[in-house]
Parts: structure tokens; C-alpha cells; sequence
């Protein structure tokens, strides 16, 4: 998950990175963060790559508010999420569809409480994807389309349905699970065995030593059952 903070006070923007660290940890997600010193400087190179932003709000330049709705031009889906000193600002927040806004000073609970919003909500995008390093170059895919993840000793190998009907496609790329996991955990997948993970969305049903996910039967190891459940119920039933 990619992260961009703006906000003019580096101790602000170093404050958030410490507490995007933290929870990543605590959580077991995968975080990247990018910090910017102003909306401007965001604007200025600004691609289709954040799942989440975080704004100040009063900054020199173009405010948050003003950066937030000029974003919203290139990019409806991003979750943004705003972190300001002054109350009265963050009404303005919902005009360009924030999931919530911070209070500052920030508390780092306060902070995780609705950040955990924010990633729900990231995650929640159907027309998110993923860019693969693989063997052939590089790839990208649509993360719904994700079926799951098979693991071998120094490869990985993803397999691909489209969920609008195009082929099934597989992508091997260097990597180990553990990092894969931790990236894809905030989007629904669930890790079901030492060698599989698995699209909790695609899941058919569950048996008891197996499960099916579009129409593959993919081993539960013993010691990753119970966390399974609770992943894919969290996931899928909320």
C-alpha cells in the first residue's frame, strides 16, 4: 500500500511516517509512504500510484482543501484523509469525499483508529492494481482479478482470472511470501498454507483440510486455519 503525506512541518511529515511505521508493524501491512512539502509539490508530479493521502490543510501555496480537490481531477478513487490544527477547515473535507479527518496534535491512537478507515476503504476499490516485476518484464493487474498466490523455493507464480472474462493468465516473479503477503493482506487475501495465498473475495468454499477458490483446491495447513477464518470473515463478511 502507497502512502503520500503532505504537510509544510517536517516534524508533522516525519511524526506520520514514524506512525505509518508503527502501524504497518502492528498490523502486518505493507507500507511505502512518499512525503511531499506541500500541495504544490505533490501536484507537481503527481501519479496514479497512492492508495491513500494524508493533507494538511493550512499550508503556503495551494492549501490542502485545494490540493485535495484538484487531485480529485486526476484521480477519483484515491482515499484521502486529512491531518489539520484547525477544526473549522475539516468541514470542507467531505466536498472532495475524505473518509475522515485528525485533529492535531495527533495521538498515535487516535491516528490508528481512523487510518484503519482509510485503509478499508482503500481497499475496497475495484479498479485497483498491481504492478509485477516478473520474469517476462513488468506487468500490471487489476487485484480483483487475483485468484492466489502459489510459493516455491525462489519464485513466486500469481494466478490470474479476469473477473470480466478475459483468460486465465499466470505471472512467475522472484520475491518470497511473507513480503507478498504483507502487501496484498490490506486487500482481502488471506495466507492459507507455508505455500499459498489466496483472494479471500474468489473464495468458493472452505472444507475442512482444503479450500476451493476459482475452482482450484488449495491446501489449509494446520497452523494458519484459525487465522484464516478470522481473515476471511473479516474480509468478506466486514
Amino acid at each position: 500500500m502507497r502512502v503520500a503525506i503532505v504537510d509544510d512541518e517536517v516534524q508533522e511529515r516525519e511524526t506520520m511516517r514514524s506512525y505509518l511505521e508503527r502501524f504497518a508493524t502492528e498490523t502486518g501491512n505493507a507500507i511505502e509512504a512518499d512525503l511531499y512539502p506541500s500541495g504544490d509539490a505533490l501536484l507537481a508530479e503527481y501519479k496514479l500510484v497512492y492508495d491513500i493521502i494524508l493533507f494538511d490543510i493550512d499550508m503556503p501555496g495551494t492549501n490542502g482543501i485545494e490540493t485535495a480537490r484538484k487531485v480529485r481531477e486526476q484521480d477519483e478513487g484515491v482515499t484521502i484523509l486529512f491531518v489539520t490544527n484547525i477544526a473549522q477547515y475539516a468541514i470542507n473535507a467531505f466536498e472532495v469525499e475524505a473518509v475522515d479527518y485528525i485533529i492535531k496534535p495527533v495521538e498515535f491512537y487516535d491516528f490508528a483508529m481512523k487510518f484503519r478507515r482509510a485503509v478499508k476503504k482503500a481497499a475496497q476499490r475495484s479498479d485497483r492494481d498491481l504492478l509485477l516485476d516478473t520474469v517476462d518484464g513488468h506487468v500490471r493487474v487489476a487485484i480483483p482479478d487475483i485468484t492466489y498466490v502459489e510459493g516455491f523455493d525462489h519464485y513466486l507464480v500469481y494466478h490470474i482470472r479476469s473477473t470480466k472474462g478475459g483468460p486465465d493468465t499466470e505471472h512467475q516473479i522472484r520475491g518470497n511470501m511473507r513480503d507478498h503477503e504483507a502487501m496484498l493482506k490490506p486487500y482481502g487475501f488471506c495466507r492459507t498454507h507455508r505455500s499459498y495465498l489466496v483472494n479471500a473475495a474468489r473464495i468458493d468454499v472452505i472444507h475442512a483440510n482444503d479450500l476451493i477458490v476459482a475452482g482450484t483446491e488449495i491446501p489449509i495447513g494446520r497452523s494458519y486455519k484459525r487465522d484464516l477464518m478470522q481473515d476471511y470473515f473479516r474480509s468478506v463478511r466486514g
